[in-house]
């Protein structure tokens, strides 16, 4: 593996594995789709790559994309990928709380458009700054701010509307 994907790699894992997730709805297909991109970045070669990072999660997200074509895989309604993390015995309602608030959100990010939904984990989940973004999905700069601020928009409102 070159040295460059290992770095990339090592520091990104989640946030590459997040996006594919949030792209084809499940885990195992998640983890192939990262694998693929990861086998197919260490035949690649380097010369002339701007944003080596940006470049990975391209090649994740196309990777994801070839998933769902050629397998015609459906995403999962209850994608694990905004579940909590952490759960403590000793505060069980804040748990529960926790586990509500995850669930809400989980709904309202699976209830956005799948382009809003990329920049979205590519943005918050990922770390990602919108030029990667931009570079990532080969749109102008100004489509992702804008795509990113209306689907945060989206999920205010999706969570407002829910909230008794």
């Amino acid at each position: 593996m070159g040295q460059w994907i290992e770095q990339v790699y090592a520091g990104h894992r989640q946030g590459l594995y997040s996006l594919a997730l949030a792209i084809v709805g499940s885990r195992e297909d998640a983890e192939d789709a990262v694998h693929d991109a990861v086998a197919r970045l260490c035949r690649a070669q380097t010369n002339g790559m701007a944003d080596p990072v940006a470049y990975a999660y391209a090649a994740v997200r196309n990777a994801a994309l070839d998933r769902l074509r050629s397998r015609r895989v459906i995403p999962q309604a209850a994608c694990p990928l905004f579940r909590s993390m952490a759960c403590s015995a000793a505060e069980p309602v804040r748990t529960l709380l926790d586990q509500e608030r995850d669930r809400q959100v989980q709904a309202a990010m699976e209830a956005l458009p799948a382009e809003k939904r990329e920049v979205v984990v590519m943005k918050i989940y990922s770390g990602l700054t919108f030029a990667q973004i931009a570079a990532v999905l080969d749109e102008p700069l100004s489509t992702v701010a804008t795509r990113y601020q209306r689907a945060l928009d989206e999920i205010r409102l999706l969570l407002e509307t829910r909230v008794p």
